[in-house]
């Protein structure tokens, strides 16, 4: 039995289909893993992977929650909510992962809060992958 996460290929599968969304990136500056400290905003981040394995007899699997983060200045809410509808629409396409077999996605959960920054809305969008190793 093959034992390896699909945490990068999921990753790499997500920034590239959330970077290359033209109705997203009509409404953002960029999609990023790492951000420049004087980047405009309204922007996202792919963020913090967490992995919960499962085996059966002769399969190995894991639940993926990976969070994707909106940073927004506008003076309320509405453009975060906007952001993540948009991140969730570009996201319901199958990612075609290689080499791994994706079995549900779940939105785990939305929130939009206002940052330590009280200019900053951050918006917080947690989504569970279920995949098995090919």
């Amino acid at each position: 039995m093959m034992i390896q996460t699909a945490m990068l290929e999921l990753q790499t599968k997500m920034f590239e289909r959330l970077s290359s969304d033209p109705t997203l990136l009509a409404k953002i500056e960029g999609v990023f893993d790492a951000v420049e400290e004087d980047q405009l905003h309204p922007y996202i981040t792919i963020g913090e992977p967490t992995m919960v394995p499962f085996t059966t007899k002769n399969k190995f699997g894991e639940e993926l929650v990976i969070v994707i983060h909106s940073w927004s200045v506008y003076a309320g809410k509405k453009e975060s909510y906007e952001i993540l509808n948009l991140c969730l629409a570009s996201l319901r396409v199958q990612l075609g992962l290689s080499g791994f077999i994706l079995r549900k996605v779940v939105v785990e959960n939305i929130t939009v809060i206002d940052d330590v920054d009280p200019r900053i809305k951050h918006g917080i969008l947690r989504m569970k992958y279920t995949i098995q190793n090919n």
